[in-house]
């Protein structure tokens, strides 16, 4: 019974949502426990997470505008997506300004102040849209490093700057126009290891150390690849030391590749369906389709590119998404309201 109420709680706010496009219907649901609460309006999201616990809940957003924060604690928020069809009723998730994550100082009853004591670690971002202007885009800071961070099915349309060491930092099934930049602290044995890209469009990856290696699968990179390995991508370049395998390198034959399987020098017209010039995002659905994907086998014998994999690019995300409700005017004699919710969810993958 608990699991069922649950679910009806996020099916209803999702339902709100989805037949919403202003910032004034904006919701945003806490499951804390046991317990589930709504907020509204654009400062939502801020409400939610000041009355979630340090860690381990979930905060649900309907379509909608929320106002950027900075976020202290260990969450799960996951949005409507990202994409708009208006066709079918579906509306983005966008946060909007300096989204921020730092670890928090705690300060106990004796008033000793511990730094940093509460991490976001294990945080998940899901399902949302990134709006930031001039230099407003998405940090990642702290002096220690984080582990298990998780960018899922999101767009991040001013990209993300890591300015903290990373262990397990995942990004899956995203857009990230304005790429991604990694720095780094002396302190730490490595600067970012197992990153993990997978599913994705990535404008570009930009380094302030060659101590972090970057895993990229199934994905799309717009300019070169500097450091790390890449299987299975659709690229322009990569630099000496990178290893390739079975990519395929778009009007570029690198002067240096390690690893084989790799096609050379290709045209867009020969790779792709749609008219493509350059590997520039486009909304489009299936733009980076390829024209014979029978031919671009990746390592894993799925085609080469973002629709291969274990995740192929899908931006609907895992909450239930609602295809078609009816709620009738008035209430019954028995005092029932009738409501009547499908609704349908992607999978992991």
């Amino acid at each position: 019974m608990k699991k069922l109420f649950i679910l009806a709680a996020l099916c209803l706010a999702a339902m709100v949502g989805s037949a919403q496009t202003g910032s004034d219907q904006a919701t945003a649901t806490l499951q804390s426990g046991d317990k589930v609460s709504v907020f509204y309006g654009r400062d939502a999201l801020k409400y939610a997470y000041e009355a979630a616990r340090d860690s381990g809940d979930v905060i649900t957003l309907s379509a909608g505008l929320f106002n950027a924060l900075e976020i202290q604690k260990s969450l799960h928020i996951i949005g409507n997506g990202f994409v708009k069809d208006e066709a079918n009723g579906k509306y983005p998730t966008i946060i909007k300004g300096d989204l921020t994550f730092r670890p928090g100082d705690v300060t106990d009853d004796d008033g000793e102040t511990t730094s940093e004591a509460i991490g976001y670690d294990g945080t998940r971002i899901e399902g949302i849209m990134h709006i930031g202007y001039d230099r407003e885009n998405i940090e990642l800071l702290g002096s220690r490093t984080v582990k298990d961070f998780s960018f899922v099915k999101c767009k991040l349309t001013r990209g993300c700057d890591v300015n903290v060491n990373t262990k397990g930092l995942t990004i899956r099934q995203c857009v990230i126009a304005d790429g991604v930049y990694l720095q780094y602290l002396d302190l730490c044995e490595k600067a970012h290891e197992n990153l993990y890209i997978v599913g994705s469009y990535i404008d570009g990856i930009g380094y302030h150390t060659s101590d972090g290696i970057v895993t990229m699968d199934h994905s799309i990179l717009r300019y070169p690849l500097n450091y790390g390995k890449v299987t299975n991508s659709i690229l322009s370049g990569v630099a000496q030391g990178v290893m390739a395998e079975n990519c395929i390198f778009m009007e570029n034959t690198p002067e240096y590749v390690i690893g084989a399987g790799n096609w050379f020098d290709c045209q867009y017209a020969d790779i792709f369906k749609n008219d493509i010039t350059e590997l520039n995002w486009n909304d489009a659905e299936n733009y980076f389709e390829l024209k014979y994907p029978e031919e671009y086998i990746g390592t894993d014998g799925t085609q080469v590119g973002l629709y291969g994999g274990p995740y192929p690019y899908n931006p609907t995300p895992t909450i239930p998404q609602i295809k078609e409700n009816n709620i009738d005017t008035t209430v019954g004699a028995d005092g029932i309201l009738k409501v009547s919710v499908t609704v349908e969810a992607q999978t992991e993958n």
